[in-house]
């Protein structure tokens, strides 16, 4: 399920905001859950070079198409997408000459993916679809800068707090927020945060995330 137009242009307006804010000219960004390449495609207009991995050929097609129509636009920026997930990605850039090289890892995964189709969701997959985006962001430590940038950009959904359970998480395990935006007309969130140079490892399973009492 895609976000309504709207939330398109939000998460548009505030993957914008972190690109440009945030990294220089020839810094690289990766996003771990790329979906259609809503990020990638502000990271080529913002004149970035972006890494992207998406593990369902329909999306990485569509995200492929997109990002070669925001290139012909000539902004400068490059992005590429990565048929595979969040370790395929790790992997290769850890094989490269230079690794340690990303400068910010932002993404906007879809609530969709993982509610039922009434849009209210369990708190099994609530927890699931929290943990999965936090652990995907996360894991890309490996290969990033130490003073790099970890985002996510999502929105509440009928039952949970999205927004505010993903920062919990992140906080709990020693991260720092250093930005919040959100778009009024949408509630879309954007959460920026650093890292530190040690700290416990990312939840990576549902059960471990309780989200009792994160209706908000």
């Amino acid at each position: 399920m895609r976000p309504h137009a709207n939330h398109q242009r939000s998460v548009a307006e505030l993957a914008q905001h972190a690109i440009t804010t945030y990294t220089e000219k020839e810094g690289l960004l990766l996003d771990p859950i790329c979906g259609s390449g809503d990020i990638l495609v502000e990271a080529v207009r913002a004149g970035r070079m972006a890494i992207g991995v998406e593990h369902e050929p329909y999306w990485v097609d569509m995200a492929r198409t997109r990002i070669e129509r925001a290139t012909d636009s000539g902004r400068g920026g490059f992005a590429a997408v990565v048929k595979g997930s969040v370790d395929t990605l790790v992997r290769m850039l850890a094989d490269e000459v230079r690794p340690h090289q990303a400068s910010m890892v932002l993404t906007a995964p879809q609530t969709g993916t993982t509610l039922r189709g009434d849009d209210k969701g369990t708190a099994s997959n609530i927890a699931e679809f929290i943990a999965g985006s936090v652990s995907a962001v996360s894991r890309c430590a490996q290969v990033t800068s130490a003073q790099s940038l970890y985002g996510v950009i999502c929105w509440p959904a009928p039952s949970v707090d999205i927004p505010w359970a993903i920062e919990e998480v992140f906080t709990a395990v020693g991260f720092t927020l250093v930005d919040r935006q959100t778009a009024y007309n949408t509630a879309v969130s954007l959460l920026l945060f650093d890292r530190p140079d040690t700290g416990p490892t990312i939840p990576e399973r549902a059960n471990q995330i309780d989200i009792g009492g994160l209706d908000r």
